[in-house]
């Protein structure tokens, strides 16, 4: 089932404008977070390359033009997005949290224990607070983004599984599509566009593309069905910043001894293992939180 040609113009006019206003924005937001990286608490954003500035460029842009997006749509209120109280939004937030953190943990543990990874010696475990902090930034603003406005609009037009693979695969192509480490030495108020060909480098790897991209659909489908089946955000919310908690904190703590290409590069959350890990993690979700989820339960 494709959008409606009206919808769907709507919708890539909003994708490639979201792009456009990362590129310009991205150059600014690395000046800002440089300016102020000379303030204590902020002076972990010296370290921070480009990349990462021009990823989250696109984020925030894609937020601000949420707006115009759903007024050519003609949502104007919160109620139409499907979503509603969640009485046991803590239990679904913290819960979330430990049962992907504790999944990608289990799989650290092995590493270690298979001498795959070792931690490093001494262990940096002041890096986990702003990690922790970053963890749930993104993962509420990511969420309130793909599960909460994009997924609630798409709802207008689609059924729930074609929305919920939709978004899914949007999810995915956001992340996927990250520019390499290194690209740009001197930032200049161009940067972000000259930035924007090697946005598409992972495609030329198709190990890459069959443990990341689709890694990061199923995840994307595990956030929506949390989301469809609990009418909140909660309990994805909980899911996201615990694996990106696991996954971040993990690669600060330990390094890696053997290359285990396909099955896990570049991180635990990459390579075709991640794909069964995603999928095992879906099932415990279900188990634990969805196979008994009704409206009644939460009112």
């Amino acid at each position: 089932m494709l959008l409606p040609l009206s919808a769907g113009l709507k919708f890539l006019v909003y994708l490639i404008g979201t792009v456009a206003l990362g590129a310009t924005l991205a150059p600014w937001l690395y000046w800002t977070g440089l300016s102020l990286s000379h303030f204590k608490t902020f002076g972990f954003l010296a370290n921070t390359d480009f990349q990462r500035y021009f990823n989250r460029s696109v984020l925030i842009s894609a937020l601000v033009l949420l707006i115009p997006l759903a007024r050519s749509i003609g949502m104007y209120q919160f109620q139409y997005l499907g979503l509603r109280r969640n009485y046991h939004r803590f239990r679904h937030v913290a819960g979330g949290f430990l049962v992907a953190a504790g999944t990608l943990g289990a799989l650290g543990v092995g590493f270690l224990g298979c001498r795959v990874f070792e931690l490093k010696n001494p262990i940096p475990w002041n890096l986990l607070a702003p990690i922790l902090l970053t963890a749930i930034v993104v993962a509420l603003i990511e969420e309130a983004l793909f599960r909460g406005a994009i997924l609630g609009l798409v709802r207008q037009t689609f059924p729930e599984v074609p929305a919920a693979i939709f978004v899914s695969v949007l999810f995915s192509l956001v992340h996927f599509l990250s520019p390499p480490r290194e690209q740009i030495a001197v930032v200049h108020w161009y940067s972000g566009v000259e930035l924007l060909p090697h946005a598409f480098w992972r495609f030329s790897d198709p190990w890459a593309v069959l443990g990341g991209f689709f890694t990061l659909g199923i995840l994307g489908l595990i956030l929506a069905h949390a989301t469809l089946r609990t009418s909140s955000l909660w309990l994805g919310i909980g899911i996201h910043s615990g694996l990106i908690f696991a996954k971040m904190g993990f690669s600060k703590i330990a390094r890696k001894l053997q290359d285990l290409t396909p099955w896990f590069s570049g991180d635990i959350t990459v390579g075709i293992g991640s794909i069964f890990v995603m999928l095992f993690l879906w099932l415990l979700i279900w188990v634990v939180y969805l196979r008994g989820e009704s409206d009644r339960d939460r009112t």
